[in-house]
């Protein structure tokens, strides 16, 4: 018996290399009747590298819009939803309503006073708290006269809790009109050809016969493509709370996040990268969310303007655009 399973095991230890010349031999023989297949019928290859270049073009077209999900009907005057890619950098639109119309954009102004700031000032730089800032309009900011705070801490104030004062204080550093004026260059530079800008804040004026600042949902989607210059905005409006303090490292107050989906109890489809909240009687509920859109396919640019409802207009739409298309 013993002598019996010796030579099974002999044989066996032959015929493992002789089964795998075996497969090598058949794997290497499919190569060469595949390759000299190609060689007589070049049409095959053709047609094979045609169906490459056609899945990839199906790829790019994604995400395709499933009819059968109906259209999303809005209260709020003016949508737009659009996809950034690598190889759609100039955006796809997968939600539009009036988005030309130019409407009141209260503060979401202060993502142009943002970029402008980050773009010409020392973050460091200390600012004594005029009379004038602190009578700007709305409470948020809790700014006193005469506190010393650095225009980072400005920043994080009028971008979390939309703080007009704070805003206000820088622009006086180089005075208001100069501050707007420099919005408006920095607008045409952008190439945002349906925006003006009358303030740094984005309040309605005493007058409502007065100018006041205004834009477009489309001209806001390229704003916001141009905020990316700067990451630390987003990473600023994508934090729901944040603990501030003055030049002398006193705590201040705890800042909270105007926008109310930050800190929503349902989870979303896709991570919320940051966003921008705005009112005023004049231009209603305003509101930009930005999304990594689903399946990790670049990111997801939204803007409502005129909204009576703006987080819940939201909300419809970021839910409706993972169902409505197709990844």
């Amino acid at each position: 018996m013993k002598k019996r399973i010796i030579i099974f095991l002999a044989a066996l230890l032959v015929a493992i290399p002789l089964w795998q010349g075996i497969n090598i031999l058949e794997s290497n023989l499919e190569h060469f009747l595949f390759w000299r297949e190609m060689a007589e019928n070049p049409e095959v290859l053709s047609a094979q590298a045609q169906t490459i270049v056609l899945e990839k073009e199906l790829r790019d077209l994604k995400p395709i819009r499933d009819h059968r999900i109906e259209e999303l009907e809005l209260s709020a005057k003016t949508i737009i939803s659009v996809l950034f890619t690598s190889s759609q950098k100039e955006g796809r639109v997968l939600f539009d309503k009036e988005s030309e119309r130019k409407l009141p954009i209260a503060s979401l102004t202060k993502l142009m006073t943002a970029y402008l700031v980050l773009e010409n000032y020392d973050l460091d730089q200390v600012v004594e708290i005029s009379k004038e800032a602190v009578e700007e309009e709305g409470d948020f900011g809790n700014l006193r006269i005469g506190e010393r705070l650095s225009i980072r801490n400005l920043l994080y104030l009028f971008l979390i809790e939309s703080s007009n004062d704070a805003a206000f204080a820088i622009s006086q550093l180089v005075g208001e009109d100069n501050f707007f004026g420099w919005m408006n260059l920095k607008a045409n530079v952008f190439g945002l050809k349906d925006t003006f800008f009358v303030n740094s804040t984005g309040l309605d004026p005493d007058d409502l016969e007065d100018p006041i600042n205004y834009s477009t949902a489309k001209d806001l989607v390229k704003l916001v493509d141009n905020l990316f210059d700067y990451p630390l905005i987003w990473e600023i409006l994508s934090k729901k709370e944040y603990d501030l303090y003055d030049s002398d490292g006193v705590f201040h107050h705890k800042l909270i996040n105007t926008n109310e989906l930050l800190t929503a109890d349902e989870p979303w489809v896709s991570r919320i990268i940051g966003g921008k909240t705005g009112w005023t009687p004049e231009a209603q509920g305003c509101l930009i969310l930005i999304l990594e859109a689903p399946k990790g396919k670049g990111y997801l640019v939204n803007v409502i303007l005129g909204s009576e409802d703006r987080f819940k207009d939201m909300k419809e739409l970021i839910n409706w655009l993972p169902k409505a298309y197709k990844w």
